[in-house]
């Protein structure tokens, strides 16, 4: 426990440290475009606050085992016979999959995403990281259609949304030039 609090005290201190070394590269240019510092000041403050935070819950957190002592009747011994089935089994994680089926969902996301970025020319970026978004949600997480559907079409909006509108980043369009 204390390992790991200062391993996050750790990425906390690094976080400052690129927000403040970010912001003396300029957050926006003189004509009002996003300037070098701006996705370092981003990330790194965004690193510091969420790794304090960890450090906070981990302080906070009490010891499991004192957590057990209060567990009385069903509740102990439905906890005693859940961490008997995690024990029996260690490499299932807490949405019930082994480690041969996460390193398989790993496999098909890189396959997916080396697909998509062969898509990117023709296709264009939004589109190809829609269908992405799409494939990923169905195939490997096994989700309805419609609502993969929805999460692509809002991931393709806020992406063009940040990215073109408000940063004014030039997205490439492929070949078909859609979006």
């Amino acid at each position: 426990m204390i390992v790991r609090a200062a391993f996050s005290a750790a990425l906390a201190v690094v976080g400052a440290a690129a927000a403040i070394v970010g912001a003396s590269y300029g957050i926006t240019q003189e004509n009002g475009q996003v300037g070098a510092g701006f996705l370092p000041v981003v990330l790194g403050t965004l690193l510091a606050v969420l790794a304090a935070v960890d450090v906070v819950q981990i302080l906070r957190r009490r010891d499991p085992a004192d957590q057990a002592d209060e567990l009385t009747g069903v509740e102990a011994e439905a906890d005693v016979a859940a961490l008997d089935r995690v024990e029996e089994t260690p490499d299932i994680d807490s949405l019930g999959r082994s480690q041969k089926q996460r390193n398989r969902m790993l496999a098909i996301v890189l396959g997916m995403t080396v697909v998509a970025l062969l898509l990117v020319p023709v296709l264009g970026l939004l589109i190809s990281l829609g269908l992405l978004v799409v494939a990923i949600s169905t195939v490997v997480e096994r989700r309805r259609i419609l609502p993969s559907l929805l999460v692509g079409a809002l991931a393709v909006g806020f992406i063009h949304l940040v990215f073109a509108e408000l940063l004014g980043v030039p997205m490439p369009t492929g070949l078909i030039g859609l979006i």
